[in-house]
């Protein structure tokens, strides 16, 4: 046994000696300046780029809501014209998007949506833009009926607690993207011309 604890102090004398006479060499302090200047810009030039991820799907979520939107306006447009044009002019007509048995979205002159109600029964005058009723509601109850299968939701007024919160500014519908207060998004339809537009950052 002695021979074998000879043997290990012989072997760590000899892998010493061939430290102390072989250095490792290590890192010069330009080279670790110069690692930490690269890292420093890595990080200034990716770190911005996914710190708004949450902001590019807000911005997101508001263009595809317009496009569903515009395309809804669209249909309901091309409804319009093979219905024969009805105006929501009284007596009011319109077209039945909720499948409820009475004309819940009314069309102005040229063929845009500018009425609406629930569903429950025929337009009536305080159903159409401009006419006596609750305007921001309306323009709510247009797009809700016209996107009725869309999980997007619409509403109005002070407390909406809705995604989208309507408001009327003669001629268009403002829609208010709410799941985000800090930055404004919106999309406008006008009811004179059938655009859809967004304001984005």
């Amino acid at each position: 046994m002695n021979s074998h604890v000879e043997s290990t102090q012989k072997n760590i004398k000899t892998a010493f000696r061939t430290i102390v006479k072989n250095p490792q060499q290590g890192f010069t302090l330009i080279e670790l300046v110069i690692v930490i200047v690269l890292l420093g810009i890595l990080a200034s030039v990716a770190l911005p780029r996914f710190l708004d991820i949450a902001g590019d799907a807000h911005n997101a979520s508001v263009s595809g809501t317009a496009g569903a939107m515009a395309s809804a306006v669209n249909i309901a447009h091309a409804k319009w014209l093979a219905n024969g044009q009805p105006v929501s002019v009284p007596p009011i007509a319109g077209i039945d998007f909720l499948n409820s048995g009475h004309a819940n979205v009314g069309f102005n002159t040229q063929g845009w949506p500018d009425a609406a109600n629930e569903g429950a029964e025929d337009l009536i005058s305080t159903d159409v833009l401009g006419g006596g009723g609750n305007d921001s509601k309306i323009c709510a109850q247009i797009m809700k009926n016209l996107l009725s299968s869309s999980s997007v939701t619409f509403g109005e007024g002070e407390s909406c607690k809705e995604n989208y919160c309507a408001v009327y500014k003669e001629p268009e519908c403002i829609y208010i993207y709410e799941k985000n207060k800090s930055v404004i998004r919106s999309i406008i339809y006008s009811t004179s011309t059938g655009t859809i537009s967004k304001k984005i950052p």
